[in-house]
């Protein structure tokens, strides 16, 4: 008999622990939901700082007053100078490799015109025909007189088998203000330039 009166306790205690532990865990959960519907309630108070205030000197004010933002106009003429570049100059012909030379001439300064001249472009063992697809920009750092942009071209190239097939060439361009037009002065291929 004492022996079934000790397990009978012991059953209650055990009982009488889990039901403490479902308690707590209840009652846990009841007051997180109630301090989070309090400050979901409560409204935000600012806190009153001392803020330390800054007064430019004059260099700052006389730089400030300088640096300007280019238009959206001017960006505008630079998304259509740089396409309309790169249309004429990526384009390549086993036959006339040099073509982009002249038609190139509009759209670049004096100093890379005379860089481009001194360009010898071949065609490589079997792409015999590259042509635009698309042109993709994207402003790298913008300026009133120099800005660079990353441009993504997409290209067909067709091989002497007469196959095509699509790869995309990254350049990074800087354009300049020349006589109130915007003109290509520097181009460079940027790395992994040909993705297959």
């Amino acid at each position: 008999m004492k022996e079934r009166v000790m397990k009978w306790l012991g059953t209650m205690i055990a009982l009488g622990m889990i039901a403490l532990l479902i308690g707590s865990i209840i009652e846990g959960n009841r007051i997180e939901k109630e301090q989070a519907a309090e400050e979901k309630q409560q409204p935000v108070t600012e806190e009153k700082q001392s803020v330390r205030k800054y007064s430019p000197n004059e260099e700052a004010e006389k730089y400030a007053e300088e640096v300007t933002a280019p238009t959206e106009e001017t960006q505008t003429e630079i998304q259509k100078v740089i396409p309309e570049f790169l249309k004429v100059y990526v384009p390549f012909s086993i036959e006339n490799p040099d073509e982009f030379l002249k038609k190139s001439l509009p759209y670049v300064t004096d100093n890379l015109y005379k860089a481009l001249e001194q360009e010898q472009r071949r065609g490589t063992l079997t792409i015999v025909q590259t042509k635009v697809l698309n042109v993709e920009l994207e402003p790298q750092k913008e300026g009133l007189e120099e800005q660079w942009w990353n441009a993504d071209i997409e290209v067909e190239h067709t091989d002497q088998d007469g196959q095509t097939s699509t790869s995309t060439l990254a350049y990074i361009i800087k354009v300049n203000m020349i006589d109130g037009k915007w003109k290509i002065d520097d181009l460079a291929v940027r790395s992994r330039a040909w993705n297959s």
